[in-house]
């Protein structure tokens, strides 16, 4: 489905919805999409406004909020959860660390093992950025709990589908990058 052909059905519903909806099912499916699109590219700007307010790069929010969810993990499982080689995630652990973001701990139970947790830096700025959401979410009590696990479902498979793609697409730029003749 085109982009253009989406954003017509989208355009196409608001017209016609005083009169009701007849659309299709391929095109309730495609205006759905949309919407979860159009969501995403709202979700990317207010991330890219509270990664400015932090100060950091987007790259850093997705390890932050990895570790804000799953508590204090060591470098290797914030690699995991974020899809980062662990290169990657050293250097931007210690960009984190000099500006009071991040902090790394012996892990108590193997001094071997590092941990890293958010600092109360990091946590203050996040209620700056995060309580007042949080606080309108008394918006969405005009679901019932039946279209609240519908909206659960929907957004889990659109999240399961994206980064089932995004796996795909990083094994095409990875075999792209290849030279002629490797394998």
């Amino acid at each position: 489905m085109s982009r253009v052909w989406a954003c017509q059905l989208w355009q196409d519903h608001h017209v016609s919805a005083a009169g009701g909806d007849s659309r299709s099912r391929l095109e309730l499916i495609a205006a759905a999409a949309l919407e979860a699109r159009l969501h995403q590219n709202s979700y990317d700007r207010f991330e890219d406004a509270a990664a400015g307010y932090f100060g950091v790069n987007r790259t850093a929010m997705r390890c932050m909020e990895v570790l804000d969810r799953l508590g204090q993990l060591t470098a290797g499982e914030i690699a995991v959860r974020t899809g980062l080689t662990s290169g990657a995630v050293t250097a931007m652990l210690d960009r984190l660390e000099r500006a009071d973001m991040v902090q790394r701990r012996p892990d108590p139970s193997d001094r071997r093992r590092v941990l890293v947790q958010l600092t109360d830096k990091a946590r203050g700025l996040a209620a700056d950025v995060y309580e007042p959401l949080a606080g309108e979410m008394g918006q969405f009590e005009k679901y019932s709990d039946d279209q609240l696990r519908l909206i659960e479902d929907f957004m889990r498979l659109a999240t399961q589908t994206l980064d089932r793609h995004s796996a795909r697409v990083e094994s095409l730029r990875r075999a792209s990058a290849r030279k002629p003749g490797e394998p």
